[in-house]
């Protein structure tokens, strides 16, 4: 009987200290223990957290109590370093952290909360990467390395702390729409393009500083200053005769109501990129367009043009299109 009443206290003993045991292990959701989010270790001072994975620079709401609501007789720190103490009531305490507050982006950090004569830890209060957009790593639609963001281009930003998915970005107000490439929550790149609706004017040498804004799907927000050209890089590939052919009646032409007409092909054509038909009946122009499209009509209109050998040409074209008309 007696050595079964030591077995029975011995069971009990084991069971007690197993329970009082902390367990260090992280929960998977970064969000702390106890009942809702509360702390772990002390008298359960502390049973949430508002956010439940906060900014270096969040103000923290502690819920729970009773806390001494004198100011004074609180103090919360975490990694030696002393919080600010916002407010207090008997159910909430609000912190903040110091401004060189620095824990380890993406990992964890005990919380200690004294109030009065009542202390507890959040031994897992997990922290956020401050958000940071930093410089551009790549201008795809320019040839050369740190050309400027211009309108209709494709562009990497270098930046930290960004959200895979809910991003939203602006240049100078104008809300850019996505997608947003994000390739990481950390270190990370953010690809996407620039509106060519935000394209303005025919003189690529035109250089201004634009405001541009990155907003988290949690609504923190960060800015970047960066090089802006607004008028878009226009590319010239080719001038096409639609049907084709090289030699043409005049007198067949007109009797038909017929024009040549040609198109210029490219990327972001210019309203003022001028044309040259040279010939017994020169003539010149501009491709007289709007929104900077990828295609622009070109019409040789035969009426009161002489007989003879033409070269209709545009600057950027390295194959002008020949033709001759007969009478």
């Amino acid at each position: 009987m007696r050595n079964t009443t030591f077995l029975i206290l011995g069971s009990l003993l084991l069971v007690i200290a197993s329970c009082k045991k902390d367990d260090d292990t992280p929960p998977p959701t970064g969000g702390g223990g106890g009942n809702g989010g509360g702390g772990t270790n002390g008298n359960g001072l502390v049973t949430a957290w508002s956010p439940l994975k906060p900014y270096p620079d969040d103000v923290i709401t502690l819920s729970g109590g009773p806390f001494n609501t004198n100011a004074a007789q609180n103090a919360v720190s975490a990694l030696g370093d002393a919080f600010t103490i916002v407010s207090v009531s008997a159910t909430q305490l609000q912190v903040r952290p110091p401004a060189d507050f620095a824990p380890t982006s993406g990992g964890f950090s005990n919380l200690y909360i004294q109030s009065g004569n009542s202390y507890d830890t959040i031994p897992y209060l997990y922290w956020k990467r401050p958000m940071d957009l930093r410089t551009l790593e790549d201008n795809v639609d320019q040839n050369f390395f740190g050309s400027p963001a211009r309108a209709g281009d494709s562009v990497v930003f270098n930046a930290s702390g960004c959200t895979l998915n809910g991003m939203s970005m602006s240049l100078n107000g104008q809300s850019i729409p996505g997608p947003f490439a994000v390739d990481s929550a950390y270190y990370c790149t953010i690809g996407f393009r620039i509106p060519l609706s935000f394209g303005s004017g025919t003189d690529e040498s035109t250089l201004t500083n634009a405001m541009l804004s990155a907003t988290n799907a949690d609504g923190r927000t960060d800015t970047l200053t960066i090089a802006f050209a607004p008028t878009p890089d226009m590319r010239i590939n080719d001038l096409v005769l639609l049907g084709g052919g090289s030699t043409f009646s005049i007198s067949q032409m007109n009797s038909n109501g017929q024009v040549l007409n040609f198109i210029v092909e490219g990327r972001y054509l210019h309203s003022t990129t001028p044309w040259t038909l040279t010939g017994p009946s020169p003539a010149n122009g501009t491709l007289g367009v709007s929104g900077y499209p990828n295609e622009a009509p070109l019409v040789v209109n035969p009426v009161s043009m002489q007989p003879g050998a033409y070269n209709l040409s545009v600057p950027g074209i390295g194959n002008n299109y020949s033709f001759t008309f007969t009478p």
